[in-house]
């Protein structure tokens, strides 16, 4: 019933959003210069969006498994696309899926649904790019399917070759852009929001550069034949050694990608990754052929990166290189989002990565707002420009303009004319709205003091999202709770009136000081001066006042997330930090330290919205191991004790615990550790070169590398080998004690017949350098580098980036000063350039 009378609304009103293409016939071209312009006034065509894959492979078998209706999931999603301003799709197309072995076009469900997304989302004013081809089979991250089509039928490097699979493409390219979207009622080749379309998705050629070109040629030869003007574009991400292939083939432009983290750590990333995305960097920008061609991101994501800090900055470095699409991979459906089943390495979802959906926001505004190729200068002068911010500290990104104001963590800034606003967007406090939920909210001007509120429900991560993942075990989790919420707009002033809209609508009240307690949904919020009536099947903009998607709350498990660090200071006053991720939270907390014969009670308080901290008395802070317990008490009146989700408390008489939480007190002289091979190697980033394992031993584990090259290595000074590890989190009780420190150390020793030569690096949270080069020998087994001795040096960019023409250092601000207290990575290269037999092990490294 809503779904119809959604549409109803749309028809009855003439809606903005449900596009009247037919009148439109203003169409993208390329010009002299490279630049997409629009026809009907040769404006420059940018756009920012997604990747989307509802209807194929993964996402579409899950939402059949589950009982979700596709077409449903579609227009939620497509929803807070709109929320977020993004204005271009792209995905590439499971051709294996809507053809056949021969490259006959299927007209089957999953062509139906690439179908409804695109009437969805011109409906919501969004444009298209367009790749009809992916040469992947269907089943990631499930085994592939038996699928019909030709891709699966000769596989992609047949398909770059075998002329009777390039004839099959050229059949199915044909039938693809000549087929009539029945939605529509138009064909991709003349619906005007198709801006262009991308031949395939990442072809890795191998064959001389005059096949390549042909067989570039020959499918842009089958498209052209469909009458399509379009833009055509070809992927020159990779195999950049055939550059002038692509360049002299018969196409405007090229696509590229940018996965600055690599793929697939599985674990969450941790540290500075601005220095990262510092620019992006064409190897061919100057090549004559080039100047012509336009270029589009076809993919991005800072993947598993959990911070949200990122997004603007990436934007602000593709405008800054001169392109004008840009789609970050992937959205992940709402259905499907608490699991991250659909591409483990990307989390993107307004519901449930609130912060990291608002952070997509501010970067859609940067790609809309930021002229192209005005240069911001490099790190860290660049995380400042044209009213955006980004900090990597405070894990925020910002945006402040005139009329908006975007923020995606708690921030202290200011608008600069709060009276002139007429959108903000935002997670946690700002000096404007006060809120203590943990999900996303907007508030929109709809007229003088009259805005619309809508807030998301709260958002937690139970687990790493970017871990291995499994349909049976959810990453996120949602509740609609209450959290009061105050909010402080000159055009609303301090007792301004508030009305329920959706999910249900409710009775109006009145705010005090502009307070009161909210729960998820739509808001009228009205000023006192204001008193005309809002219609609820209104638009703003491109959706409708009363419009809501938001899944129902589905958390039903109690999570204690302890943030206390495992090791501290004898004498230190240290506070135990948690959170509890429950729904309700619990009636009642305790902590218990676990004592030799009885446990000892200490008192929990709250700190935040479900933070609490529990103080340890001083006496209790002597050299050794404090275990402790945390114990909840449950609405049913049950008590639960942590780590194990044991019934009861430790001090009953019948509690029996095998694992606690702890803390090792140790004398301020204990050394620092930075890096252990058999602890931390799992977690630890690599540019994946060489032949490097961790090996067993009776005393500890360690690193063994065995590199062998027939001839000198490297180029413009490249190591061998990187390797680096973030020790932020280990150092957290000891961080005031670094001053106090004078070596780094470092253990190891030389089995080969070459002696190593390694550069040991330490990285502050500015990104900011030091180093020193040491070289191993068969009988010294630890090395002791003075602090002092350490010399600006370069930070790697590992784990390696794709596309893999990407500069393997970063070229930051050389000026950055480097404060010792803020170091949070160690990093190792293998500075050899010569030697030809390496063999060594690698055990540690440390302060004293």
């Amino acid at each position: 019933m809503r779904t119809k009378l959604f549409v109803l609304i749309l028809i009855w009103n003439g809606f903005t959003f449900f596009s009247l293409l037919a009148q439109n016939n203003s169409h993208a071209f390329v010009d002299g210069k490279g630049i997409l312009r629009w026809s009907n006034d040769s404006s420059e065509i940018h756009g920012f969006g997604i990747n989307y894959t509802v209807p194929f492979a993964h996402s579409f078998r899950m939402a059949k498994r589950m009982g979700i209706s596709h077409e449903e999931a579609i227009r939620q999603d497509v929803y807070h696309f709109a929320r977020l301003d993004l204005d271009l799709f792209r995905v590439h197309v499971w051709d294996t899926e809507i053809s056949d072995s021969v490259g006959n076009l299927l007209e089957n469900e999953h062509l139906r649904l690439f179908d409804f997304a695109i009437k969805e989302m011109k409906k919501r004013g969004m444009k298209f790019i367009i790749t009809p081809i992916a040469f992947w089979g269907n089943g990631w991250p499930e085994p592939d399917e038996e699928t019909p089509g030709f891709s699966h039928r000769y596989g992609k490097a047949a398909c770059l070759t075998n002329p009777d699979a390039i004839i099959a493409q050229q059949r199915y390219l044909k039938q693809f852009i000549n087929h009539v979207n029945p939605y529509t009622e138009l064909a991709y080749k003349e619906d005007p929001d198709v801006i262009a379309f991308e031949i395939s998705n990442e072809p890795h050629h191998n064959q001389p550069k005059e096949a390549v070109r042909e067989y570039i040629n020959k499918m842009v030869q089958a498209m052209r034949h469909t009458g399509t003007q379009k833009p055509i574009f070809y992927n020159m991400s990779h195999s950049i050694h055939l550059v002038d292939a692509y360049l002299e083939a018969d196409i405007q432009g090229g696509t590229f990608q940018w996965y600055p983290s690599g793929l697939v750590a599985g674990h969450a990333l941790r540290g500075n990754f601005l220095p990262y995305v510092d620019k992006y960097v064409l190897p061919f920008a100057g090549h004559r052929g080039f100047q012509n061609k336009a270029k589009i991101i076809y993919e991005f994501d800072p993947a598993d990166v959990a911070g949200n800090y990122i997004y603007p900055a990436m934007a602000r470095s593709f405008r800054v290189a001169g392109f004008q699409l840009a789609t970050q991979f992937a959205y992940d459906a709402m259905f499907l989002a608490p699991y991250n089943t659909n591409y483990g390495t990307h989390f993107m979802s307004l519901p449930y990565a609130p912060q990291k959906a608002i952070s997509l926001k501010i970067a859609s505004a940067v790609f809309h707002e930021v002229p192209m190729k005005k240069d911001f200068g490099s790190y860290p002068e660049n995380t400042r420009f044209e009213g955006f911010r980004v900090n990597y500290e405070a894990d925020l990104a910002e945006y402040l303009s005139e009329t908006r104001f975007f923020y995606s963590n708690h921030t202290h800034s200011e608008p600069p004319a709060p009276d002139h606003l007429k959108e903000i967007a935002g997670f946690g406090c700002s000096p404007l709205v006060q809120y203590t939920g943990t999900g996303a909210y907007f508030l929109d001007k709809l007229e003088d003091g009259v805005w619309r509120l809508e807030v998301m429900p709260d958002a937690y991560w139970l687990d790493d999202p970017y871990s291995p993942v499994s349909p049976n075990h959810p990453k996120a989790a949602v509740n609609h709770s209450l959290h009061e919420m105050q909010i402080i707009l000159p055009d609303l002033g301090e007792n301004f009136s508030a009305q329920k809209l959706a999910p249900s609508a409710n009775n109006e009240w009145k705010s005090v000081n502009g307070k009161w307690m909210i729960s998820p949904g739509v808001f009228i919020l009205k000023a006192k001066k204001a008193n005309r009536k809002i219609d609820p099947t209104d638009s703003y903009k491109n959706i409708l006042i009363k419009e809501f998607v938001a899944p129902d709350t589905n958390l039903d498990t109690i999570i204690i997330k302890n943030l206390t660090p495992s090791k501290a200071m004898v004498a230190d006053s240290v506070c135990i930090s948690f959170e509890i991720i429950a729904s309700p939270l619990p009636k009642q907390v305790k902590v218990f330290i676990q004592r030799r014969w009885r446990p000892f009670e200490i008192s929990a308080f709250k700190t935040g919205g479900n933070t609490f901290q529990a103080l340890i008395p001083a006496e209790l802070t002597h050299a050794g191991r404090l275990d402790y317990f945390i114990s909840i008490k449950t609405e049913e009146n049950r008590w639960l004790t942590y780590p194990s989700n044991l019934a009861g408390q430790p001090d009953d008489w019948d509690f029996v615990a095998k694992n606690t939480f702890h803390i090792d007190f140790l004398p301020a002289t204990t050394p620092i550790l930075l890096w252990k091979a058999g602890t931390h190697w799992s977690r630890t980033l690599s540019d994946g070169v060489g032949n490097v394992d961790l090996k067993p031993s009776f005393d500890e584990d360690y690193l063994l590398y065995q590199i062998a090259w027939p001839e000198t290595q490297g180029k413009d000074d490249l190591p061998l080998h990187t390797f680096k590890y973030y020790f932020g989190d280990d150092i957290k009780g000891f961080r005031h004690l670094l001053n106090e420190k004078g070596y780094l150390m470092v253990e190891g020793q030389n089995l080969g017949d070459d002696q190593p030569e390694l550069e040991i690096s330490l990285i502050t949270r500015s990104g900011s350098v030091r180093s020193k080069r040491i070289k191993l020998d068969r009988s010294d087994q630890k090395y002791k580098i003075p602090l002092q001795t350490m010399q600006p040096g370069k930070l790697a960019l590992v784990p390696r980036a794709f596309p893999t023409f990407l500069p393997y250092f970063a070229d930051v601000d050389h000026g950055l000063s480097f404060d010792f207290n803020d170091i949070e990575c160690v990093q190792v290269s293998l500075k050899n350039r010569e030697a030809s037999n390496l063999k060594f092990r690698l055990d540690k490294i440390w302060l004293e």
